[in-house]
């Protein structure tokens, strides 16, 4: 499939920081990781950082693939509501899954002080609303949940909503709390420079054709016949992981996204909050700190594999009428909003589980292998969470909390191929 596609902005706007070396000799570490995007960086953060001896590898070049079509919202909200998660897991793990999400956008602040560059990280309240009027009372019970587990919250109501906004809305819940924006591929490249300061060896270029695993630990081969022998190693590779798998574990969507120039203030837009809807697949509209408005959405599923829009060419019509339709969107939510250009136009694949979970653990059929697989819109945060527990688990200090995103759970349904 063709992951990203598309004039990028975060490859755009910054430089590639820095070049790395493609494997060609035999390695032996603590741990491997293996993916170089986001979630890998995170991951090798966390273990260098604990003094484990970490080497990543990338079969492309570091930060190119899924990380550089992110459009980084940082939310504590899960795509699955509150009360839609605790029908699956219960109330307690509901709940214990969105404070997990609103304590780790306070963890990547932490991770961003260690670091030399403040990678775009900005705090941000936001906005999640319908325009349907017979959806007032479920928001509403949403809201109260969200208030008894003390998320810093405020429902709106429609006058309310128009004071703030300028496009319609019946309700909607308002969070001060727990959301964040930041640059992706700023991040990814700032993580590893800092953990090559504290010990870890980076390959890219670097394809693994094979993973040998057995009770004694794993070797990974490479494409161009190389090993790298290490007790534990992590998949952090996102859609590509499912090789690795005999069932289902998640359905594939191409997500389309644009971003502006740099625009002068919007009417209509209170405190330029992050803002997504209710609608099925929904809109989701962020700010940057240079004034650009990002907005994304016009989700398609990835039926098969070798589809038209599994590998669909940016020049489509499919591509261009969505993007045509994310124009008209911005149109409708800001009637007021100032000229400005289409600076960058791109689309991607991401994953979603049945709960809105991510995948972080160990697979039965696979020993001495970790996963870290943030299937969903919170795919950064669930980084930052596979991260911390992956490390507490290699430490032999397994957290309660893995449970809730281990294979085979309750919520997430998995179809066997057999």
């Amino acid at each position: 499939m063709k992951l990203v596609s598309g004039n990028m902005i975060w490859t755009e706007i910054n430089n590639i920081p820095e070049k790395y070396l493609y494997l060609s000799e035999d390695l032996s570490c603590d741990v491997v990781i293996i993916g170089g995007g986001i979630t890998g960086a995170i991951t090798a953060y966390y273990f260098t950082s604990a003094g484990i001896n970490t080497v990543l590898v990338d079969k492309n070049i570091i930060g190119f693939g899924s990380t550089s079509a992110s459009t980084s919202i940082l939310q504590y909200e899960i795509d699955t509501n509150l009360i839609g998660l605790k029908t699956m897991i219960g109330e307690d793990n509901a709940a214990k899954s969105f404070k997990l999400c609103h304590k780790a956008v306070y963890d990547i602040q932490r991770m961003v002080e260690d670091l030399n560059d403040d990678c775009r990280f900005a705090f941000r309240d936001c906005l999640y609303y319908s325009e349907n009027r017979g959806e007032v009372d479920s928001l509403k019970d949403e809201y109260d949940l969200r208030e008894k587990y003390d998320f810093d919250v405020e429902f709106i109501d429609k006058e309310k909503g128009a004071e703030r906004f300028d496009f319609p809305l019946e309700a909607g819940i308002y969070s001060r709390k727990g959301s964040a924006e930041i640059d992706p591929y700023k991040f990814t490249h700032e993580l590893i420079k800092r953990s090559i300061a504290m010990g870890l060896k980076v390959y890219e270029n670097t394809e693994v054709a094979q993973i040998k695993s057995d009770s004694k630990g794993v070797i990974i081969k490479t494409k161009n016949d190389f090993s790298i022998k290490a007790s534990k190693a992590i998949i952090t590779t996102g859609f590509e992981a499912v090789n690795y798998f005999n069932e289902e574990i998640v359905k594939f969507y191409r997500t389309f996204t644009i971003a502006t120039s740099p625009l002068e203030k919007i009417k209509g837009w209170y405190n330029q909050c992050i803002i997504r809807d209710t609608n099925s697949p929904y809109y989701y509209v962020r700010p940057t700190l240079d004034n650009r408005l990002i907005i994304g959405g016009e989700d398609i599923q990835i039926m098969k594999r070798k589809s038209k829009i599994a590998n669909l060419s940016e020049d489509s019509p499919q591509a261009i009428e969505k993007y045509n339709n994310l124009i008209k969107r911005i149109k409708y939510l800001f009637p007021n909003i100032p000229k400005y250009n289409i600076d960058f136009r791109f689309n991607g694949i991401f994953g979603v589980t049945t709960d809105g979970l991510p995948y972080i653990g160990e697979y039965e059929r696979m020993e001495n292998c970790y996963f870290n697989l943030g299937y969903g819109a919170n795919g950064i945060l669930y980084a930052v969470l596979g991260g911390q527990l992956l490390r507490e688990l290699y430490l032999g200090k397994e957290s309660n909390d893995l449970k809730l995103f281990r294979f085979h759970r309750p919520g997430a349904k998995i179809n066997t191929g057999e």
